[in-house]
């Protein structure tokens, strides 16, 4: 299934011109109700969305802003979960569960579960390909696999539309950045971002290690970090400078 991905992510570049920004900048920070087990993010309708991958573990609607807690409820399923994603019009949360390999699509309140599919792979991360902020107009949903490295886009109904390897393995969360046509994704201590062909366009270094959740709304992405169970907020850009990281110390970029 190597070659992908369908015309629907044929729609623009990765930009490195433009506009002085800083791709990496942190903007905010807060410990995660999730803790350092944070393996999911999904940003929309207002709230930050966090999973706790423990088994049988909890979601949290929480303020994007400085984390508090709004509602939280245990998933209704048994396994280790990774990956978030978020969709509209009708407003569902992708939730990925590694230990059946199934993705569940629930109402992000309450947890109920609509419906579920196998995805025959481990669904270790999950963004929806959408036109808008929030999972506005999704058309489809990345699911990332471990090893080996791949990224898979899946129908809302689960049949696999196209993939293509990832050039760095991880189990960590993805997120789509319409706005650059840019999928963002951890491994290791850095953030990596995919052009629609599997070809790593930029990269910067994480605020902390093991990135494992992640979230892109509004030119921001939110990374949830195992190493210290903190969630940043960092400056994602719609064009980029590729500026050297020494020049400014609050600068943590490196360009491919």
């Amino acid at each position: 299934m190597g070659k992908l991905l369908s015309t629907a992510l044929a729609i623009g570049a990765l930009t490195t011109t433009g506009a002085e920004a800083y791709l990496g900048q942190i903007e905010a920070s807060f410990r995660s109700p999730a803790g350092a087990d944070t393996r999911g993010l999904a940003r929309a309708d207002g709230y930050l969305y966090a999973i706790d991958g423990a088994d049988r573990g909890a979601v949290y609607r929480i303020s994007h802003d400085t984390g508090s807690v709004y509602n939280w409820y245990v998933v209704q399923w048994d396994g280790i979960n990774s990956g978030l994603a978020y969709s509209e019009p009708l407003s569902y949360l992708w939730v990925g569960c590694v230990s059946n390999n199934v993705v569940y699509r629930t109402r992000p309140l309450t947890g109920s579960v609509y419906s579920s599919w196998n995805a025959g792979h481990k669904p270790f991360g999950a963004a929806a390909l959408c036109t808008g902020d929030g999972g506005r107009g999704t058309t489809n949903l990345f699911i990332a696999d471990y090893y080996p490295a791949f990224l898979f886009l899946h129908r809302l109904g689960g049949s696999v539309v196209g993939s293509f390897p990832l050039g760095v393995s991880s189990r960590y969360d993805c997120a789509f950045d319409w706005r650059n046509n840019v999928l963002w994704r951890g491994g290791g201590d850095y953030i990596y971002g995919y052009t629609p062909t599997g070809a790593i366009a930029a990269s910067f270094q994480s605020p902390a290690g093991n990135p494992w959740g992640l979230a892109y709304y509004n030119r921001r992405l939110w990374i949830a970090c195992q190493a210290d169970s903190y969630i940043y907020r960092v400056h994602c850009p719609k064009e980029f400078f590729a500026v050297e990281p020494a020049s400014v110390g609050r600068v943590k970029a490196l360009f491919r």
